[in-house]
């Protein structure tokens, strides 16, 4: 008996998404009819998919192998439909994208997707990730750049980068009495490393502002008020990055492409998987 598509699909959700929860708001089901569809495929296949870790469903040693081979039959049907069907020309892309890759890293992207699909227009939505992936669950974002954490199967890998101290090059920052920072809102990685840290280290700072706008931390670093843990990409000619062990190591991210359940459907995993090797040529 042939494996059902639709219930590959929400396997592949529950992954790239994190949680039943997640797959449910992407597909527009109920957690429960989720939970029913993966109970489906368990007897269609006759092994557990999901155990319990705690409070988290993960993925048992068979649930990683149907992950496999369920992108795989996926990604096949979707470059059949695309090869039928050919580029389609003047679309719409909701396209997300996180503040601090807006500068260095979004205009590269949709060059590069301009150069695939020529007359493409973009509704460009900034935000932190976790603001982002909320967008998607709304049905309000096709297709966003998400950060995770290197062991997340969330969507497609697009490069992996870690978190850097800055400030404004030449300034002496330990004249700084306490440390004064300037960092990303709390739900970064890069804020709650950098806190954690200085704390285990038992240095005095204090948290100057807090903000989801890059182009304010910029600007209080030009100013010599604060320093700050941003993304190495986002560092532009007038900062510099900081190498003391006076700071704590901050961690390292992965970028993702993550593609909403609701996105259309010429906005295939196969396409995306072609902006990011051209974007990383």
């Amino acid at each position: 008996m042939a494996l059902d598509t639709e219930l590959l699909k929400t396997l592949v959700a529950i992954v790239d998404h994190g949680s039943f929860q997640r797959a449910a708001l992407q597909t527009f089901r109920t957690p429960s009819a989720i939970s029913m569809q993966m109970k489906r495929l368990e007897e269609h296949v006759g092994a557990a998919l999901f155990h319990k870790q705690g409070r988290d469903q993960v993925l048992t040693e068979e649930g990683q192998q149907l992950v496999h081979y369920a992108r795989r039959i996926l990604q096949l049907q979707e470059s059949a439909l695309q090869s039928i069907k050919g580029p389609q020309q003047g679309v719409l892309l909701n396209l997300g994208c996180p503040n601090d890759y807006v500068a260095n890293l979004l205009v590269v992207i949709m060059s590069v997707m301009e150069s695939m699909l020529p007359n493409i227009r973009f509704r460009i939505r900034t935000g932190t990730s976790a603001e982002l992936r909320e967008l998607m669950d709304k049905g309000e974002v096709d297709l966003a750049l998400v950060t995770r954490t290197p062991d997340s199967d969330e969507g497609l890998t697009l490069f992996q980068d870690k978190g850097v101290w800055v400030a404004k090059k030449g300034f002496d920052w330990t004249s700084l009495k306490p440390l004064s920072l300037a960092l990303y809102e709390s739900s970064c990685k890069f804020h709650s490393s950098a806190v954690d840290g200085l704390q285990k280290k038992g240095t005095d700072y204090r948290l100057y502002c807090v903000t989801a706008n890059l182009t304010l931390i910029e600007s209080l670093l030009m100013a010599e008020k604060a320093i700050s843990a941003i993304a190495s990409i986002s560092v532009n000619d007038s900062l510099e990055i900081i190498e003391s062990e006076l700071l704590p190591a901050l961690p390292a991210v992965q970028i993702a492409f993550s593609r909403s359940a609701s996105a259309p459907d010429w906005l295939t995993v196969a396409w995306i998987e072609d902006v990011i090797e051209r974007v990383t040529k």
